[in-house]
């Protein structure tokens, strides 16, 4: 079952993610109205499937998954490559 320390820490990572995926699409845009509630609503789906962990390929993988969904949607952008499963801090490659 999950908790709400699980819960907090997947906000926390998916807060994360979006921010540095608005960040590096550079010149593309970030979430337009409710797409950030639903990107992060989205991310945290897929993180609460895998965790608790404090394996940070398998939360990269996670919000990978997400991420390859918007790139179909016409949302190219970064992937995540790390996760530190500590702080929630996320580093990004280019996709």
């Amino acid at each position: 079952m999950q908790g709400p320390d699980t819960e907090t820490a997947a906000r926390v990572i998916a807060e994360n993610v979006v921010s540095a995926f608005e960040r590096e699409r550079e010149g593309a845009g970030g979430f337009v109205g409710t797409g950030r509630d639903m990107a992060l609503a989205g991310l945290m789906r897929e993180l609460l499937g895998v965790m608790p962990t404090d394996d940070s390929d398998v939360l990269a993988a996670s919000c990978n998954r997400f991420l390859d969904r918007l790139a179909t949607m016409s949302m190219p952008g970064p992937r995540v490559e790390a996760v530190d499963p500590d702080d929630g801090s996320v580093k990004m490659r280019s996709a």
